[in-house]
């Protein structure tokens, strides 16, 4: 049941996401959460420098950065579409995995278009972590593709 009710919550959080609401997926985040995005790219580097390396590295740390990230892909009108959501653990101790495609229309087609995969960490209803892995070479081009467009 429980596993049942987080991947619903999630389902829902990720809808208000490409409805350009990020407010619902911040009532769950825990205050000092993380989020590690990978990859050298303005995503990942909008609060700190990219570090390289074997070890997770946040990227953005806690919830204004955090909300910052979101209401980016919120601004960019980037839509995501739930594959799969793998959920384990007891509500002290809850991973979720989450398989989805990512794009952003453009006029003839999209103007990107990835796969990613993110993994979440929480306790007791709060998000403490969150990793998303993208390929980022494409995060790369749109962040090109968009700073020429203005």
């Amino acid at each position: 049941m429980y596993k049942t009710v987080v991947r619903a919550l999630v389902r829902r959080n990720v809808a208000l996401l490409n409805a350009g609401d990020v407010d619902a997926f911040f009532k769950l985040a825990a205050p000092n959460v993380e989020l590690a995005f990978p990859g050298d790219n303005s995503w990942s580097a909008m609060f700190r420098p990219v570090v390289k390396g074997r070890a997770r590295h946040a990227t953005h740390r806690g919830i204004d950065e955090c909300r910052a990230f979101a209401e980016r892909f919120a601004a960019n009108k980037i839509q995501f579409v739930v594959e799969d959501i793998l959920v384990n653990g007891p509500p002290w101790n809850t991973r979720v995995a989450l398989r989805v495609h990512d794009f952003a229309a453009g006029e003839r087609g999209d103007a990107y278009n990835n796969r990613a995969v993110a993994f979440i960490e929480m306790r007791w209803g709060r998000v403490t972590r969150w990793e998303d892995y993208e390929d980022t070479e494409r995060v790369a081009a749109w962040d090109r593709a968009v700073s020429t467009a203005c």
